[in-house]
């Protein structure tokens, strides 16, 4: 695996950006005066929603609908085959709730499916692409851009290009943006559509104005997909400034949405740009509109607290100008951050657990419905006092073979491991979601299990052989500072780099967090790539955090550091609470000697201890230790950790209980405990308030069998790194490009020439460069012809030397000027006056020379003017010297400007 994704992570790290080509199209919004169109009038209602008038925490058909347009995007795209049945279902209770959706859009959902889940046989089988054309159906302009694609591609259905492209031409013609989008696409990438004369422009203009549509309420959504299409960049030129106006357009017209973005662009504007005045009036229009961020009406759902313009202002901070000392590259404007604030307590019912509820019922619900049903129980009720609900459900899951739920479910049953039936219960679970199912994480579960949970722990031998499984799997979350992940060498430790890519990819928020910061520091990444891992670390909560705190902890000056603080506000108000721990550090780390931030801190812990986070507790009480006892911090959570409470916040209960309830919190701490020498010390030291000297030399006993111990922490050297020592060195650059080009990539010959033509790198090797371009030169392509030439005109004296001992560079030379090239031209021009043997090469040398000079070439120009004052190849001619050298001057050449004064000094022309 890491052999393959080697070349991926070079190509990412060091191939320069392609340019792609793009339309210059300044496509502006229309003057418009501030009106509230796009804010839904709460009387339009639709008639048939039989909860109308009910509040949000209802679950109305319209809710209902969402959470299931939602489901099916995101299982579809997840694994479509595996979900098959079930995506069925869900698209058959869509045209339930929703009577337009019935008809031809449903059966286009279903084919849609079956080419998702890579079913083209079945579909072809059953006729439903064919039927579409045949059944004498009207299609709307958006279907029959659908329908065409299958067509165009052969999916389902025989291959019909002329009839596909005749329905993408009937949709743009008909003013579809989306069929307009496509042929502009196909025009870009070289294939224009016969039968399409209208200009590529006017075509994106079309397009552009069938997106804007009527101004009515959907205008602003509208709205918002032209600013994203400046913000790609993938059809029209990516413009910063033009995205803006149409956000401003749409937040002047009442979408929350856009005047959320209008105030991330001035959060994230360099100092030119930033405007604060108008930053806060467009915070003040997103507060009145409820700040609804997500499609419909998920944000509000998500978004449990109450926020003001003031709480708001609070959190943001001071808007610091973003390149006043910055000395690193950022992504934070490629993050779609949006404003999600918690409330104080977490609520216990609400539509979407109705939802999940109403999933349940269905016969292909399958068995993550339950786990995730559970897990809602959990957080809502809180870990412990929502146990007995959750049971059940996780049963259900793990019936229907879902691993996460046996996963799950088996991490409850440790907490009664004083019973050998629930512990042998839950090893089988794990072993199963392992072995059955694929599930790497339960192997880490069951060394945990094996080391550290059981009774008779440790049990090395058992322990052990699931310790190297999950290591060798991959899956083990690579470990890294942040200094190390910034100096990673792809040439030293390229299996660490690899392995953090492949996580990254997988999803896992560490390597995501990790990835996305290589991807920023590197300075050949594309605008693709930014924008391609910026989205994939906005869509996981945790990865943005880490983010986060990689960017605090990187910070190199106090300008940075403000800025790192302004994100992670930002990341804060996008996440909710679950981010309010880590900001808090991050703020007691900058500046809590101030009160206001003091004052911040303690409020951001207290809603994090409300959800049963012990280090949020520990640290109130940590910074209340002048005025306030741990008993009181301890009484003022107390119920919160009876329901909720996790691993240090149990431990931080243990000297204020009875004895009874503490042997209750051991089992639970035990069950929720991270396998490492932090936990295990924590719970020694909590068996040791509780006098019971016996766990405590087993928890000392423990922490010693941990794997890697806390000896080499002093050092500060980590795992991975004592596991490559002595190893073997890793592929040098030049071995892994020598490998590519002995599989076939061409393009590594050219990385190879880099490594073996430049004197200044410990690769170089003039013998090795030669014979690569000369090699390239062998292919015959005039574009690798233009490209060794400029390495050779800029190559040290010895390696042209040894190019030239193997092939005649003047008829290299030649070919590429008679082809137009004027560069080489001068080139020629110069190598035949250099080595001149007869008065025609200088005729031939002045003739080039002339040829390159009225090409543009300044040095040509310059090289001209000499040639025909000294009479190189020519009678001397003063005036026609002057005239080139007066206008490779006037282009920059000082030597010839200083030529052309001396001339003039040395007599009239």
């Amino acid at each position: 695996m890491i052999r393959r994704l080697l070349p991926l992570i070079l190509t990412a790290l060091l191939a320069p950006p392609a340019a792609a080509r793009t339309i210059d199209l300044a496509f502006l919004p229309p003057v418009v005066e501030a009106q509230d169109l796009c804010i839904p009038d709460p009387a339009e209602a639709l008639p048939d929603d039989l909860d109308a008038g009910q509040g949000e925490d209802v679950l109305t058909d319209p809710l209902r609908l969402t959470y299931v347009q939602r489901d099916i995007r995101r299982l579809q795209a997840e694994d479509a085959d595996r979900w098959f049945d079930f995506l069925l279902t869900l698209i058959d209770w869509r045209t339930r709730l929703d009577p337009g959706f019935a008809g031809i859009d449903a059966e286009l959902a279903r084919i849609g499916l079956y080419v998702d889940a890579g079913r083209q046989d079945a579909l072809l089988a059953k006729g439903l692409v064919a039927a579409l054309r045949t059944g004498g159906t009207r299609l709307s302009n958006g279907q029959k851009n659908t329908l065409a694609q299958y067509f165009l591609n052969g999916i389902g259905v025989a291959r019909d290009v002329d009839y596909a492209h005749g329905l993408i031409r009937d949709a743009a013609y008909g003013g579809n943006a989306e069929a307009l989008m496509l042929i502009a696409r196909m025009d870009l990438q070289g294939t224009p559509m016969a039968g399409w004369d209208a200009p590529l422009d006017l075509t994106v203009t079309l397009a552009f104005g069938g997106m804007l549509g009527q101004m009515n309420a959907a205008v602003c959504d509208h709205a918002e997909r032209i600013a994203r299409e400046y913000i790609n960049g993938d059809v029209v030129t990516r413009n910063a400034d033009i995205a803006h106006a149409w956000h401003k357009f749409a937040a002047d017209l009442g979408g929350a949405q856009a005047a959320w973005r209008v105030v991330e662009f001035h959060l994230d504007a360099i100092a030119a740009r930033k405007d604060n005045a108008e930053m806060l009036r467009y915070l003040q229009l997103a507060v009145a509109r409820g700040i609804t961020l997500d499609d419909g009406q998920v944000g509000r759902i998500k978004s449990a607290g109450a926020v003001d313009e003031a709480t708001l202002r609070g959190i943001l901070g001071y808007n610091y100008s973003a390149d006043t000392g910055r000395g690193r590259p950022s992504l934070s404007p490629y993050f779609r951050l949006s404003v999600n604030l918690d409330g104080d307590e977490a609520d216990e019912d609400g539509p979407f657990l109705q939802y999940l509820r109403e999933l349940s019922q269905f016969d292909t619900a399958p068995g993550w419905v339950f786990t995730r049903l559970a897990q809602e129980i959990l957080v809502r009720k809180g870990r412990w006092a929502g146990e007995a609900s959750a049971l059940p459900l996780l049963e259900h899951a793990a019936q229907r073979g879902d691993p996460e739920g046996m996963q799950v479910l088996a991490k409850i049953l440790i907490r009664y491991r004083d019973d050998p039936l629930q512990i042998n219960r839950a090893a089988n679970l794990l072993t199963e979601a392992v072995e059955r199912h694929g599930y790497m994480a339960a192997m880490h579960d069951l060394d945990t299990l094996y080391r550290c949970q059981a009774n008779d722990a440790p049990r090395l031998t058992e322990a052990a052989v699931w310790a190297d499984s999950y290591a060798a799997s991959m899956h083990k979350t690579v470990t890294v500072s942040p200094g190390d992940l910034i100096s990673l060498d792809p040439y030293k430790k390229p299996e660490m780099l690899a392995q953090i890519q492949t996580q990254a990819l997988d999803g896992l928020p560490p390597s995501l967090a990790h990835f996305t910061q290589r991807a920023q520091l590197d300075p050949f990444a594309t605008n693709a790539a930014h924008r391609l891992w910026a989205a994939r670390t906005n869509a996981s909560d945790k990865a943005l955090e880490l983010f986060a705190e990689l960017e605090f902890a990187l910070a190199t000056n106090p300008a940075e550091r403000n800025l790192a603080l302004e994100l992670f506000r930002r990341v804060y108000l996008h996440n909710g609470v679950t981010s309010a721990l880590d900001l808090s550090v991050a703020l007691t780390e900058d500046n809590a000697r101030a009160p206001a931030i003091a004052a911040e801190i303690l409020a951001m812990l207290t809603k994090a201890g409300n959800r049963g986070e012990g280090a949020a507790i520990r640290l109130k009480a940590w910074h209340l230790q002048g005025t306030a006892t741990g008993q009181s911090v301890y009484d003022e959570f107390a119920r919160v950790i009876e329901d909720r409470g996790d691993f240090l916040a149990l431990m931080f209960a243990i000297p204020y209980i009875d004895a009874a309830r503490a042997e209750d919190y051991l089992d639970r701490a035990v069950a929720e405990m991270t396998c490492g020498t932090k936990d295990a010390d924590e719970l020694g030291d909590a068996t040791a308030i509780l006098l019971q000297p016996e766990l405590t030399f087993q928890w000392r006993r423990i922490g010693l069998a941990i794997e890697g111990g806390h000896v080499l922490a002093k050092l500060a050297i980590s795992d991975p790194q004592m596991a490559l020592f002595d190893k073997g060195a890793a592929p040098t650059e030049a071995e892994v490009y020598a490998r590519n080009l002995a599989e076939g990539d061409e393009v590594a010959r050219r990385n190879l020439i880099t490594l073996t033509a430049d004197p200044d790198l410990p690769s170089y090797d003039p013998a090795a460069a030669a014979g690569h371009l000369l090699a390239i030169l062998a292919t015959g392509r005039a574009d690798d012809e233009a490209w060794v030439l400029e390495t050779y005109r800029k190559a040290p004296a010895d390696l042209r030397a040894a190019v030239a001992g193997q092939m005649d560079m003047a008829t290299v030379f030649l070919n590429a000027a008679q082809r137009g090239d004027v560069a080489a031209k001068l080139d020629l021009a110069l190598l035949l006056r250099a080595t001149a043997k007869q008065p025609g090469d200088l005729h031939a040398s002045l003739r080039w020379l002339t040829e390159a000079a009225k090409g543009g070439n300044t040095t040509a120009m310059a090289e001209l003017g000499q040639a025909l004052a000294a009479g190189i190849g020519v009678a001397p001619d003063r005036a026609a010297a002057l005239t080139w050298l007066d206008q490779a001057g006037a282009a920059g050449d000082a030597t010839a400007a200083e030529t052309a004064r001396l001339l003039r000094v040395g007599g009239a022309p």
